[in-house]
């Protein structure tokens, strides 16, 4: 289903302001702002790139500044917010937004309709934008400048010194190099004239910017002039702007056009044809870049985030359900060559030069991948004796005891961290800055007796039976001192056990144990548990972090923030508590009919906020409010593989 907001929406500005899009390309190029053309994170851009090193992004472009003249009446159609408000207020001329895939703006002015439509080549660095008058009537006169920023997302643009303002001027084309060592900005246009100035509009203000950033929110754009030409009915205005030299010959946008949203609407997700994922499927292959020749998964374009458990979390939705093997053993063993002594590290090598291994989890839900990649396949061959045995050399490492203070203690129970070192995903501390959860914990315990029995279970596959012997003894072994530990005498289970100490927190890793394929809790306790999730965590966009019941504050949730621990809502948790609910319910199929439409309306997040994208984080105070990384790619992959789990209970049975 594509998008289309109507006047109602555009026109309240309160609303539009909030629905934000973004194209991206496999090369690291994405275009984002609002539904109205507002920038209101500075993330935000028409033109955003990758930097030389390919690890962070530059914004080139911010926007283009658009005004019509009809008989010599000025109108001015873009929408900005300054400091001292909004100005020009373009967004009431606006008559349509959609995204058909690409983005399109349809503005009126005195009877006359321009359509805006930009889209980004998927394979190449250009960003097409065509103005088009169309109907018919008098002609009109568009002036477009382009506002540049040329600094890093991150950042904004203060200091007007020591820039290169200077114009350079070809046969239909400009460039500009506003700063040493960034990328150059080639714009070509298919007709009208170019003529330079030299401006600066300041004071841009940016409130998505707001409890993220502690800097300054106010930023000074650069203007080097303004396109000019006349529209006749039908007629168009066609922008072409490139980090590279172009050749102006083969700038043809019908081709462009054509060949580009056939390749976009030929990437479909139809196992699904009720709930029609094919937008958000779109969106989620979007998420795969080409760094270095190299094929990664970038978990948010617009936070720049390469996080080794996101990627984890977003293969299976990424590629398993098209039976895109191939692609997923590229990326598996991309991940399975990073292990270092039994770890992996927290960020992907591509985005951080300093790196770190202190997540006790990592390899150990690289395991489990491996397992649902044979589960869906039934490819053992991929399983050699390199990825097994590397597989088991995880093992090897924790039996030993490997760095961060992670071993398997006497009572065959994975020990991990300390008060000065979390290896957890929940990293809870007190007043003094100390750790609290480490020792014992849940879920990598959870983890480390699936991950016995995964090896268990590829060794019999691949006709090794004394393994198979020895790892299923172990297992054993583990599970039963998994509940020794870890179940209380009514059948509840601890979150942490260290020393004496025991907590009791009911946090949202008790659905780990349940969704893992080898579960080391009796049927009967995983239902007792799984009834408690039902009732203290589950909604109908996701679980919460923790059992709470006061109102999650609905400013900036990020994984720095306390709430997001205590009781915010995490989307990319559904697909966890699908896999559970079908594995411990009595009538599956049903259960299957009825998650369906319970988790139905997680869809609308993703044409109220970010359009086609879930973000990371939910509060939820009456009504979603959407918050953390906005296009958060596990998010995606989540709800695709659940509903694809939910699928093929269906199916099946």
């Amino acid at each position: 289903m594509d998008i289309f907001l109507e006047k109602d929406i555009l026109h309240d500005i309160s609303r539009s302001s909030e629905i934000e899009w973004i194209e991206k390309n496999d090369q690291g190029f994405y275009s984002s702002s609002s539904c109205i053309g507002m920038n209101t994170r500075r993330e935000h851009g028409l033109f955003v790139v990758p930097d030389a090193s390919q690890k962070k992004r530059v914004v080139l472009l911010s926007k283009l500044e658009e005004s019509i003249f009809v008989n010599n009446r000025l109108h001015d159609i873009s929408t900005n917010l300054y400091n001292t408000g909004i100005y020009p207020a373009g967004y009431n001329y606006l008559q349509k937004f959609s995204m058909n895939p690409f983005p399109e703006y349809t503005f009126e002015v005195e009877g006359r309709i321009i359509e805006k439509t930009l889209f980004l080549l998927s394979n190449y660095p250009l960003l097409i934008i065509r103005y088009e008058l169309k109907n018919k009537g008098i002609p009109v006169n568009i002036i477009i400048k382009p506002f540049i920023a040329e600094r890093y997302t991150s950042e904004i643009t203060k200091d007007l010194q020591g820039l290169n303002t200077d114009t350079y001027l070809g046969n239909q084309f400009v460039r500009w190099a506003i700063k040493p060592n960034m990328p150059e900005v080639y714009m070509y246009f298919s007709n009208g004239d170019f003529n330079p100035a030299s401006l600066w509009y300041k004071n841009f203000v940016y409130p998505n910017d707001v409890g993220k950033y502690d800097d300054s929110l106010n930023e000074n754009l650069f203007n080097p002039g303004f396109f000019q030409t006349t529209l006749n009915s039908y007629q168009s205005l066609d922008l072409y702007i490139s980090t590279k030299k172009l050749d102006a010959h083969n700038l043809d946008y019908e081709s462009f056009y054509r060949n580009e949203r056939k390749l976009r609407k030929s990437i479909n997700i139809n196992f699904d044809q009720e709930n029609n994922f094919s937008r958000i499927g779109r969106s989620l292959r979007q998420s795969v870049k080409i760094i270095d020749d190299k094929p990664v998964v970038s978990i948010s374009a617009l936070d720049n985030i390469f996080t080794t458990r996101d990627i984890i979390f977003s293969l299976p939705g990424l590629f398993l359900i098209k039976k895109g093997y191939n692609d997923f053993k590229i990326h598996f063993k991309s991940l399975f060559s990073q292990i270092n002594e039994g770890l992996l590290p927290i960020h992907s090598p591509v985005a951080r030069e300093k790196n770190h291994t202190s997540a006790a989890d990592l390899s150990l839900w690289l395991i489990n991948l491996a397992y649902t990649y044979y589960r869906e396949s039934k490819d053992i061959e991929f399983f050699d004796n390199e990825i097994l045995d590397g597989l088991q050399s995880i093992y090897d490492y924790y039996q030993k005891g490997t760095s961060h203070n992670i071993y398997v203690a006497k009572n065959h129970l994975l020990f991990t961290g300390d008060s000065k070192t979390s290896v957890s995903w929940i990293p809870l501390k007190n007043d003094k800055n100390e750790i609290l959860r480490y020792g014992h914990l849940l879920e990598i315990n959870a983890l480390w007796y699936n991950a016995i029995k995964i090896l268990a279970e590829l060794y019999l596959a691949a006709g090794k039976k004394r393994k198979h012997a020895k790892f299923t003894k172990i297992a054993e072994q583990t599970r039963i001192a998994f509940n020794e530990v870890f179940i209380n005498d009514d059948g509840s289970i601890l979150d942490f056990v260290v020393n004496d100490q025991k907590n009791n927190d009911f946090r949202i890793n008790q659905i780990i144990p349940l969704a893992l394929p080898f579960s080391p809790l009796e049927d009967m306790i995983a239902r007792m548990v799984l009834k408690d999730v039902e009732n203290n965590l589950l909604t109908p966009y996701g679980l919460k972090s923790a059992k709470t019941d006061k109102e999650i504050k609905a400013d900036i949730l990020h994984r720095k923030s306390a709430d997001y621990y205590n009781g915010a809502i995490w989307p990319w948790t559904i697909s966890f508590y699908i896999e559970a609910a079908l594995k411990y319910s009595e009538e599956s199929r049903q259960k299957a009919v009825t998650l369906g439409k319970y988790f139905r309306s997680i869809g609308s997040l993703a044409n109220n906020g970010l359009i086609n994208y879930l973000p990371e984080v939910v509060s939820l105070n009456g009504q979603p409010i959407q918050k953390g990384i906005a296009d958060f790619t596990p998010s995606l992959s989540s709800l695709i593989w659940g509903f694809f789990l939910l699928y093929k209970e269906i199916k099946t049975k």
